[in-house]
């Protein structure tokens, strides 16, 4: 059996991220027409059994898994940590040995990033990675594949990251050296993109990133902006300064009004409306957030697939 893991997208050749934002396509198309597509895809995860196990609270990623799974063929165990023997009496790898034995894949939201790669490396079963505090590779890939959807390759655009440099950005960070394209950060100091993230584009040699503190100045000619929470989930509060110096990077409609006229804006929510984003700028027809949302569930299907060597 092929295992494939999905961990980070700067572990996965180019041409394998391709592959799979072209099967998620081709999938899309087929669930919005094509019969016989359709069916031979609705089958194709037959007899297998996906898990879900979820350190962190989740909305999109939960559903969009769950409905990728089911609207394959497969079935879906939701793993609850309160209800198995992890960290309570039985280890990390014995319980990853025990998921091998029953499960196809397993998809993992977790805090720890060490503990993602501790798993894969005890897992006879492909491993995806839903999220951790330094990446969100199922999300950006989705991005990558809204923006491509509506104004087709992404290589040589520019993307503008507004706020702060979390686990979604580092994801940003990968995609852009290996989809060729330019990312423009823009932020306060102490949110700039960390030592780590520094070092990974100089190990690649790659010129992909500027950082850019004017926020007016950062997305001229953007053909994409994007922005996430100021504070992740779970996170402490930020001080009024740090609020207070975050603001001037709000993205608002008159901000996107200094891009490119057909820029498109993304945000893989939840949002904190009145902070990293205006109250109105889900009405803006340059906000693709709800197609960005969406677009998890075809995706994924593809991840799913390429994990289990399907394509």
């Amino acid at each position: 059996m092929i295992v494939n893991n999905f961990l980070n997208l700067n572990e996965i050749a180019p041409k394998n991220l391709e592959a799979i934002l072209e099967d998620a396509s081709k999938i899309k198309k087929a669930t919005l027409g094509d019969t016989v597509l359709n069916e031979s895809y609705s089958s194709c995860l037959n007899n297998t059994i996906t898990g879900l196990l979820f350190e962190k609270l989740s909305t999109r990623t939960r559903l969009s898994f769950e409905a990728a799974v089911l609207k394959l063929g497969g079935q879906v165990s939701n793993i609850r940590k309160d209800e198995i023997h992890l960290g309570q009496g039985e280890t990390l790898q014995d319980t990853s040995a025990m998921f091998s034995l029953f499960l196809d894949v397993l998809v993992l939201r977790l805090y720890e990033e060490e503990k993602l790669y501790e798993f894969a490396s005890n897992s006879k079963i492909p491993i995806i990675n839903g999220l951790t505090n330094e990446s969100h590779p199922c999300q950006v890939l989705t991005d990558i594949f809204t923006f491509q959807e509506i104004r087709g390759s992404i290589i040589g655009k520019k993307v503008v990251w507004l706020g702060v440099a979390n686990n979604v950005f580092q994801s940003f960070l990968h995609a852009a050296v290996a989809l060729k394209f330019q990312i423009v950060f823009s932020g306060p100091l102490k949110f700039q993109p960390s030592e780590r993230m520094l070092e990974f584009l100089q190990k690649q040699n790659s010129d992909c990133l500027t950082i850019e503190p004017n926020p007016v100045v950062a997305v001229e000619n953007a053909d994409l902006v994007v922005t996430d929470k100021w504070v992740s989930m779970h996170d402490n509060q930020l001080s009024k300064s740090d609020l207070d110096d975050l603001a001037s990077f709000r993205v608002t409609k008159e901000l996107l009004s200094c891009a490119r006229m057909d820029v498109l804006f993304m945000h893989c929510l939840p949002a904190d409306k009145g902070q990293e984003v205006s109250h109105d700028i889900f009405e803006d027809k340059r906000c693709v957030a709800l197609q960005e949302a969406e677009n998890r569930m075809h995706v994924q299907k593809s991840i799913l697939r390429w994990c289990l060597g399907l394509f």
